[in-house]
């Protein structure tokens, strides 16, 4: 049963299993410390100024578990069923040039018109990381839930558990803190893309 701080809303819920959200065996890929120094460091970076690079850059990362639901998740004007080698192209087609970006080694994939834009996701990012690091499994696993529930593409709680990353401290945020700062993370990326799109379409 959970016992750490805000880890329920009320005594009859009953904590998932991280499996249950989509991780088959947490903490099982090493941490070292650099991987651990770039949790929340730009890790993959693509300059998106053409067509061509764009195709070059969706056949590059097809196989990238996460690229097609965190750009898809945000953007509900491109449909769900987008081909993976498409999808950097679709959202190059309705928000013109940009910067594709994984943030961190576990972290999400984004599509940011400039370097400020990105430099702000990647500031809302790091506050999630490193406030989930301080938490208890029990916390860590109900936010996890609680994202999972608000929508499908809010794993980044979830990912971060394949690695034992987390180092609870006596002064820790609860999971709705957690809940809140995947939330705000998740609106950023969102509000960019659709005054992104709206830039672009405007004559």
């Amino acid at each position: 049963m959970p016992t750490g701080p805000g880890a329920w809303e009320a005594p009859t819920w009953e904590a998932p299993t991280w499996q249950a959200l989509g991780l088959s065996r947490p903490r099982a890929q090493p941490l070292t410390d650099a991987a651990r120094a770039r949790l929340a460091h730009l890790t993959e970076l693509r300059d998106i100024d053409s067509p061509a690079a764009a195709d070059r850059a969706g056949a590059e990362y097809a196989g990238e578990r996460w690229l097609a639901p965190d750009l898809l998740g945000v953007r509900p004007w491109l449909p769900p069923d987008t081909p993976l080698r498409g999808v950097v192209r679709a959202v190059l087609d309705g928000e013109w040039t940009g910067f594709l970006a994984l943030l961190g080694e576990y972290g999400p994939w984004v599509y940011a018109a400039d370097v400020r834009a990105l430099q702000e996701l990647s500031g809302v990012y790091a506050a999630l990381v490193q406030a989930a690091q301080t938490a208890p499994e029990d916390v860590a696993l109900h936010a996890a839930h609680r994202s999972r529930q608000n929508a499908p593409h809010h794993t980044l709680l979830v990912r971060l558990e394949a690695t034992p990353y987390r180092r609870p401290a006596r002064s820790a945020p609860d999971a709705a803190h957690l809940t809140a700062l995947e939330g705000a993370f998740w609106a950023q990326v969102a509000g960019q893309a659709a005054r992104h799109r709206a830039a672009r379409s405007r004559p």
